[in-house]
């Protein structure tokens, strides 16, 4: 199998020699390290794309092995793809006897070639199955030729946060080593963008790599939007934002919750650092330290964490609510919400209150309008 090297031929490798360069050279430094290691990412945003141009590079034998491909999410399935791979043929063997053809196969491609690199790509599909003893026999592999064969794995959390009980032991120095996979820079994403959309004009591109934040999957979501004018009208990208913000722990949600507020905050978590979802912006020009990847995510968390209407807010929003479309006057206004505290109910009270809830998070997460009606009263719409 010495054209091991020579096999992979994914669309990726058209994205040229100045694709994700910083990236590349940081893989291939841990690949001739003989590093092991797990990629560490956002979910979506594109770590997969990556690894497939990675693939067609020549400086190491590649082993490019996608857990999606498995038709179920186990051991005994994850040995027999993986033999598949390797060019082995599927036999009736045990998963012991399949896991000894297979280090039977890495040890001759060793001996044909300076590197071989193995890469689970979405390894962490199969965490639920993850053992210790199924992580030692993964370990056991790079010792097939000592310095000669590196794992790379990915996940959305370090492989010991999601299998504790599986990275123990001798597997937690192996499976600690990470690598955190930050959002592409402007110009990769509009080249794996381009890459899988030849055929298309964009006239808002740019605008939407620079909203997207470098994150693959909200850059295609943002562009399939029928209201780029206010993206969190589309049900889709609420979706995206949610998936996003909910696999993060109590911790991390509440510091991208002070950070899209502009609240103070002095540490962030390294998580949030190394994955790029917390960017550090600071500058003498600037009281801000940090900064959200994608300001659409900090309009998302506003508009979406728990808000409570002030009191008089509340009472006009409800008043508005309840006669929809249909314009309320401001004497019914100033009886409804002020009621015995009339004296305080006055043309420049109602203006400022109809201001304070216009600008109010809640009212723009639900796309409410409040229309004006001259010298008569207002009318609640949806845009």
């Amino acid at each position: 199998m010495n054209e091991a090297k020579k096999v992979y031929n994914f669309k990726e490798k058209a994205l040229g020699p100045d694709f994700a360069k910083d990236k590349l050279k940081d893989f291939k430094a841990l690949i001739e390290a003989s590093q092991s290691f797990t990629v560490v990412s956002m979910p979506g945003v594109g770590v997969s794309y990556f690894l497939k141009y990675l693939s067609c590079q020549d400086f190491a034998c590649f082993i490019h092995i996608d857990l999606y491909n498995l038709p179920t999410l186990s051991q005994h399935e994850f040995y027999r793809m993986f033999h598949r791979d390797l060019g082995g043929k599927p036999t009736s063997s045990t998963d012991e006897q399949v896991f000894l053809e297979i280090k039977a196969i890495l040890k001759k491609l060793a001996e044909e070639n300076e590197k071989v690199v193995i890469i689970f790509s979405r390894f962490d599909q199969l965490k639920k199955d993850l053992d210790e003893n199924f992580l030692s026999n993964l370990q056991s592999l790079t010792s097939v030729t000592q310095g000669k064969i590196v794992l790379i794995f990915t996940a959305i959390k370090p492989l010991y946060e999601l299998s504790p009980e599986a990275v123990t032991g001798g597997n937690l120095p192996f499976y600690s080593k990470v690598y955190y996979f930050k959002p592409f820079s402007k110009e990769d994403l509009k080249k794996l963008f381009t890459l899988e959309h030849t055929q298309k004009a964009h006239p808002n591109l740019d605008e939407m790599i620079k909203l997207s934040g470098g994150h693959n999957q909200l850059l295609n979501v943002f562009i399939n939007s029928h209201k780029q004018n206010n993206l969190l009208l589309d049900k889709f990208v609420t979706l995206q934002f949610k998936d996003l913000y909910n696999y993060l722990d109590y911790t991390q949600k509440k510091q991208i919750q002070k950070i899209a507020l502009g609240k103070p905050v002095e540490e962030v978590d390294e998580y949030l650092l190394g994955v790029g979802m917390v960017k550090n912006v600071k500058s003498q020009m600037s009281n801000v330290k940090f900064q959200l990847f994608s300001p659409v995510l900090s309009e998302y968390i506003k508009v979406n964490i728990p808000h409570k209407l002030p009191v008089k807010e509340r009472a006009l929003f409800n008043l508005l609510k309840a006669n929809f479309g249909r314009v309320i006057s401001k004497d019914e206004i100033f009886k409804e919400v002020w009621g015995e505290d009339s004296e305080n109910a006055s043309d420049w009270a109602l203006d400022a209150l109809v201001y304070r809830l216009r600008k109010h998070p809640f009212l723009k997460s639900q796309g409410y309008i409040i229309e004006s009606h001259k010298k008569v009263g207002y009318s609640l719409i949806q845009a």
